[in-house]
C-alpha cells in the first residue's frame, strides 16, 4: 500500500469517529412579569433641621444692678421661673412715691368737687358770679386731670418694678447668660440670654419647585390620594438611625418660592418630652399616610441603569425582546415605582436580563421568585433529591 493510500484511510477512521455537530442554540429562556397596576402607600423622605419652636432673646427693660440669675444655663426651665432679678429698691420707692401722689391727687378732686357744689347754687342764686362758676368748674377738671396722671405714673412704676424680675415667657431652654451678677443692665445692653422652646420643637426642611408641581399634578388627577396635608404624619430618624416614638405633623408652608435655590420652605412639628432633640440637629423625615393610586412597579433585578437613564427589556407580540426607557419613581421595598415608559400589559423581563438583547427573541416563562429565593438558599453541596449517589 502506498503513502497516499495510507493517508486516506487514516483520513476515513478519523471522519468515521467525528462526534456529531451541535444543534444550534435557541432563544435565551428569562422569566417575565405581567405589569399591572397597584394601589400603594406613598412615602416622601426629606433632610431638615431641628430648630426652636419659638425663640426670644431675654432683654432687660428697665436700668439697674443684676442680683442673681437662679437658673442654670442650658438646662430646662419651666414656664414663669425667675431667670434674672434686678435690684427692686429703686423701683419699689418709685411705686410708692408714685402712691403717694396719686392719693394727693385724689384728695385734690375732692376739695374742688366740693368747692364746685356750693358754687353752682350761689351762681344760680346770683350770689356768686360766673367766672367764680367757670373758676370752680376747671379747677375740679384740673383736679381729675392731675388725678388721673398720677394713676398713670402708678402703673408705670408698678410695671418699672414686675420689669426687675425676669422670667420665662414658656418652658424651654436657656442658653448662656451674657452678664454675671454685679453687672449695670439696661434696655440698651445686649442680650441677658436667649430662650429656646424644645417641646414641641420644630423641624425645617425645603421641597423643590418641580416635587411641589409634581405633587399637586398627582392629586389633581387622583393618582395620589391624601388627607389634609396638616394630618399626614410625619417620622423622624436621628443621624444614629434611631427612630423618633412620636408622630409629628406639618405645622407651617411658606407660601413663596426662593428664587435662588428653586425651593420652599416646610416645617414640621414633633412632641419632644424628654428633650432628646436640640436645635441645629439633622434629621431625616418621611411623610407617610398617603396612597399612590394605579402604580407601576418592577423588581429592581430588571432594571438597567448607565449614564444616559434608565431602561428595561420589554418582550413585545413576536416574543422579541424590545429595549424601553423609563422614567424611575420612588424606591418601595426591592422593586422601583416607574412614573414614565410602561403601561398596564407589558411583558418585562426580569431574570435572565444579562442574555438579552434587544431585537432578538426570548423564551419567556413567569418568574418566580420564591423559587429563585429557594434555590439561593439551599447549601453549594446540595444534590437534587433524585440525583444518584456516587460509589467510593
Amino acid at each position: 500500500m502506498n503513502r497516499h493510500a495510507v493517508i486516506l484511510a487514516v483520513l476515513a477512521l478519523a471522519a468515521c469517529g467525528k462526534p456529531p455537530a451541535p444543534p444550534a442554540a435557541g432563544p435565551p429562556e428569562v422569566g417575565v412579569i405581567t405589569i399591572a397596576a397597584e394601589d400603594i402607600p406613598a412615602e416622601f423622605s426629606y433632610v431638615g433641621r431641628t430648630v426652636p419652636n419659638n425663640s426670644v432673646q431675654l432683654r432687660a427693660r428697665v436700668t439697674g444692678i443684676l442680683l442673681d440669675r437662679p437658673y442654670q444655663e442650658g438646662q430646662l426651665v419651666k414656664k414663669d421661673d425667675l431667670l434674672f432679678r434686678i435690684d427692686p429698691a429703686e423701683f419699689q420707692a418709685a411705686r410708692d412715691s408714685a402712691k403717694a401722689r396719686v392719693a394727693q391727687a385724689e384728695a385734690q378732686v375732692a376739695k374742688f368737687a366740693a368747692e364746685l357744689k356750693r358754687t353752682e347754687p350761689l351762681a344760680k342764686a346770683g350770689a356768686a358770679s360766673q367766672s367764680d362758676l367757670d373758676a370752680a368748674v376747671a379747677s375740679s377738671l384740673a383736679a381729675n386731670a392731675d388725678r388721673d396722671a398720677a394713676k398713670a405714673d402708678l402703673v408705670r412704676a408698678q410695671l418699672d418694678l414686675t420689669y426687675s424680675t425676669i422670667s420665662a415667657p414658656f418652658a424651654g431652654i436657656a442658653g448662656k447668660a451674657s452678664v454675671d451678677p454685679g453687672a449695670l443692665v439696661s434696655p440698651s445692653s445686649d442680650v441677658l440670654a436667649t430662650l429656646d422652646e424644645v417641646d414641641p420643637i420644630a423641624i425645617d426642611f425645603t421641597v423643590s419647585e418641580g416635587e411641589l408641581l409634581g405633587l399637586r399634578a398627582d392629586l389633581a388627577a387622583g393618582r395620589l390620594k391624601a388627607p389634609e396635608l396638616e394630618k399626614l404624619p410625619l417620622k423622624a430618624q436621628l443621624v444614629d438611625g434611631s427612630v423618633l416614638p412620636q408622630d409629628g405633623h406639618l405645622a407651617f408652608r411658606d407660601v413663596r418660592v426662593k428664587p435662588e435655590t428653586g425651593t420652599a420652605l416646610v416645617r414640621a412639628r414633633f412632641p419632644n418630652p424628654d428633650g432628646k432633640l436640640r436645635a441645629g440637629q439633622f434629621i431625616r423625615l418621611t411623610l407617610t399616610g398617603a396612597t399612590r393610586i394605579g402604580a407601576l412597579l418592577v423588581p429592581q433585578t430588571a432594571v438597567l441603569q448607565s449614564p444616559t437613564g434608565a431602561t428595561v427589556y420589554v418582550v413585545d407580540k413576536d416574543g422579541k425582546a424590545e429595549v424601553r426607557k423609563i422614567t424611575l419613581g420612588a424606591w418601595r421595598g426591592d422593586r422601583w415605582v416607574i412614573s414614565d415608559g410602561l403601561t398596564v400589559g407589558d411583558i418585562v423581563v426580569v431574570d435572565g436580563v444579562q442574555r438579552v438583547r434587544g431585537g432578538q427573541p426570548v423564551k419567556a416563562t413567569p418568574w418566580k421568585p420564591e423559587a429563585k429565593a429557594a434555590d439561593a438558599a439551599k447549601p453549594a453541596d446540595a444534590k437534587p433529591a433524585d440525583a444518584p449517589a456516587t460509589k467510593p
